[in-house]
């Protein structure tokens, strides 16, 4: 996403986007690959100088320098490297790290989001600010430059490339709320969103949010990025403010799913029941289906596990499960299996086996059939659901975060 919040920003997926934070510096030890029977799987790992991409059998980076945004599908990565008062940008193929396009563009700007198909790159003015300068370059240069009024933040662009979805931060120098909006590629004007109904958002009813993004899960096939949100007081929803769904009787809503449909640009909110939103917010964790039309969000903190239909819009089922504790990440398999890893522990809701770690979980991705690799203190390691037993283990030093597996059969 994602540029919805700093924690977004370490937590990968929005509009289709990872983004890490700006480097300036290339990419430090090269890791080290446990054995030789270590499988060739794509590990995208952050540090604290970007993203890097490292294969997991030679424990060798692809990648010359750290990136700052992914694709996706984590295809294609950018990086970003000051020049003087210019800004250098490199898009790069993930797997090998051959550069696919590249160009230096005038002041000194920091990529936001990357369309899911890598052709587009939106720019930033950093820092707080009263008006926002944004960029789109794509393979041929510079395509368009706004100078727009108020502390805005690129957050994906629509399906078709001609609109991009933004952040508005209110106020702009000592923002305590946003909302989204959409800017015309062609125009540079900034309008509100539409309804789930395809109407315009009137006057004074545009949805301003108060809670804190957690993580986000990007829907290629409905073409939808699905947020998570944790504690929002004093939040109305559009719905309410127009007086066609108010929640009478409803208890306080403390966590909601934020829905942006990229194509048709529209946003709706799924509200959760509590306990969510009640615990710590690094305990929520939002994942999609890989073959169902389904949501999973999980509060690790109080074992509450809901479902929502990514058709409907509306949570079909809250179940519990083992709490665990800790700042939580969750998977679904293709084989329908939800692994939760929160703190120092891994847990298969299929098998209701539960892995013990030696450190703090940093990331969860999966790996080929029942593995999964889960990130740790300077390293990357792989364990099977079905037996528990550590398979391998890459040494990557200064890892912060496992982003990411692409699995290499």
């Amino acid at each position: 996403m994602t540029t919805r919040r700093s924690l977004l920003r370490l937590a990968g997926g929005a509009a289709g986007v990872v983004v890490l934070g700006a480097c300036t510096s290339r990419t430090g030890a090269q890791p080290e690959a446990r054995t030789k029977a270590t499988p060739a799987d794509l590990l995208f790992v952050a540090t604290a100088a970007g993203l890097t991409v490292v294969r997991a059998d030679t424990g060798k980076p692809t990648l010359d320098q750290p990136a700052v945004l992914a694709t996706a599908d984590w295809a294609r990565v950018v990086a970003a490297q000051p020049e003087g008062a210019s800004t250098r940008i490199v898009t790069r193929e993930a797997k090998t790290g051959q550069i696919m396009s590249g160009g230096t563009f005038r002041d000194r700007l920091e990529p936001r989001v990357i369309s899911p198909d890598g052709r587009l790159v939106a720019l930033a003015t950093p820092g707080a600010r009263e008006q926002t300068t944004i960029v789109v370059v794509d393979a041929g240069g510079e395509r368009v430059r706004f100078n727009l009024r108020g502390n805005i933040e690129p957050e994906a662009f629509s399906a078709a490339g001609d609109m991009l979805f933004v952040l508005d931060h209110l106020p702009p120098l000592a923002p305590d709320r946003y909302r989204v909006r959409m800017v015309d590629l062609r125009t540079g004007h900034a309008q509100p969103l539409f309804t789930k109904d395809k109407v315009p958002v009137p006057a004074g009813a545009e949805e301003e949010m108060r809670g804190q993004g957690r993580q986000a899960a990007y829907d290629a096939t409905r073409k939808m990025l699905f947020t998570l949100y944790t504690h929002q007081p004093d939040h109305e929803h559009t719905r309410d403010l127009l007086g066609t769904g108010a929640r009478k009787g409803k208890p306080h809503v403390h966590a909601f799913v934020h829905s942006l449909h990229l194509e048709q640009g529209w946003a709706f909110c799924v509200d959760l029941p509590a306990p969510f939103g009640e615990g710590p917010a690094a305990a929520h964790a939002i994942t999609k289906s890989p073959t169902a039309g389904l949501l999973t969000v999980v509060d690790a903190s109080s074992g509450s596990v809901a479902s929502i239909d990514a058709d409907e819009l509306t949570v079909t089922r809250v179940t519990k499960v083992t709490a665990q504790q800790g700042e939580a990440w969750a998977r679904e398999t293709t084989g329908g299996d939800l692994v939760v890893a929160a703190g120092t522990s891994v847990r298969s809701m299929l098998t209701g086996r539960s892995i013990r770690l030696p450190a703090p979980a940093r990331g969860l991705a999966l790996g080929a059939g029942t593995t999964i690799w889960v990130g740790q203190e300077n390293a990357a390691v792989t364990y099977d659901t079905a037996s528990g037993a550590e398979l391998a283990r890459v040494s990557v030093p200064g890892l912060v975060g496992l982003r990411h597996v692409i699995p290499v059969a």
